[in-house]
């Protein structure tokens, strides 16, 4: 019997390891096992496992705010797509925060901290003074940033390098004849907006070349500067950039207000080519800055941080490419 009893231990602490991804187990084993448990429709016991590990399995994602225009932005969808997949090869799963202004957000941030529901965070931005991140800080919760890291020094960022990113979208835009250019920013601190108009007027200053960069904060304020701009102003821009999808899509429905074509009368682009560059009409020009490689690389590393595993970098840099497309041409 005593043999019995040490087999059926080996056994269960090898399937407890094939789910956990153990480096230990081969990949043979690995195989077998899952083959195994397949057949015989094994499925963990996640609450079993959270009462003798005391650890949920669960990755905490905070988003800026859970407003509309957030939650159906492309870039967050993708992301999150990205995170998940890493999550469910690994044996995790996630919790979004779904408050829509900052007071809650902390609020419902605090509360998953004092209740253990996660074992660690992916903050899906990047903010000067952010109370959020200084409350994990003071936690000592574990956390990566999905952007800059700005408050803290040692904290596992991941993001794109925004600044060039910029600098190389303007770029291209100078090389097809472009001597205006004006840059429309969506309103908030946030580092990856910052970060672009930054690299968008280092271009500018290099060769000389006028600009504008402006805060937009609502519809009527976008509709003010294209009517400053483009109706009124004697010498319009002959292209605008925007810093995010979701104000190039609110632009376009300007542009067509006033009955400006795009790209012959006026042309744009925008960052993260998506579904929505793609079908616009005209498609938009933009910047490919890869979420879902961002997502994936979040979610893989925060678990190996979770399962103290060694971390090689601090900053890892996700490539970006200009993705070509009918709203702009030589001009």
């Amino acid at each position: 019997m005593k043999d019995v009893a040490k087999e059926a231990n080996v056994a269960t602490s090898t399937v407890s390891r094939v789910i956990r991804n153990n480096a230990k187990i081969s990949e043979s084993t690995s195989n077998k096992v899952k083959a195994a448990m397949s057949k015989l429709g094994y499925i963990p016991n996640q609450a079993a496992r959270t009462l003798i590990t005391n650890k949920t399995l669960t990755i905490g994602l905070i988003q800026k705010s859970s407003a509309p225009e957030i939650r159906q932005n492309p870039f967050n969808s993708d992301v999150l797509n990205g995170i998940n997949q890493a999550c469910n090869v690994r044996g995790y799963s996630t919790r979004m925060t779904v408050s829509e202004n900052s007071g809650d957000l902390y609020h419902e941030v605090k509360t998953m901290i004092q209740s253990k529901s996660v074992d660690g965070f992916i903050l899906l931005y990047s903010l000067k003074d952010d109370p959020i991140e200084h409350l994990l800080n003071e936690f000592k919760v574990p956390y990566l940033i999905v952007g800059k890291s700005l408050n803290y020094e040692n904290i596992i960022h991941i993001d794109n390098d925004n600044i060039d990113a910029a600098y190389q979208l303007t770029q291209y835009l100078y090389h097809l004849g472009h001597r205006h250019i004006l840059f429309l920013q969506e309103s908030g601190h946030y580092a990856v907006t910052e970060d672009r108009s930054v690299g968008f007027k280092q271009y500018c200053d290099d060769v000389k070349i006028s600009n504008d960069c402006v805060v937009i904060k609502s519809m009527n304020d976008l509709r003010d500067f294209i009517k400053q701009y483009c109706i009124d102003a004697s010498h319009m821009p002959s292209v605008i950039i925007t810093s995010d999808v979701m104000l190039n899509m609110q632009l376009l429905n300007v542009l067509y207000e006033y009955q400006l074509r795009i790209p012959e009368d006026i042309q744009t682009a925008t960052f993260n080519t998506s579904f929505l560059t793609e079908n616009a009409t005209p498609s938009q020009t933009s910047v490919n800055i890869n979420p879902d490689v961002l997502g994936f690389t979040a979610g893989n590393t925060i678990i190996d941080v979770l399962r103290n595993e060694t971390i090689s970098f601090r900053e890892k840099l996700i490539s970006t490419q200009i993705v070509e497309r009918v709203s702009t041409t030589k001009i």
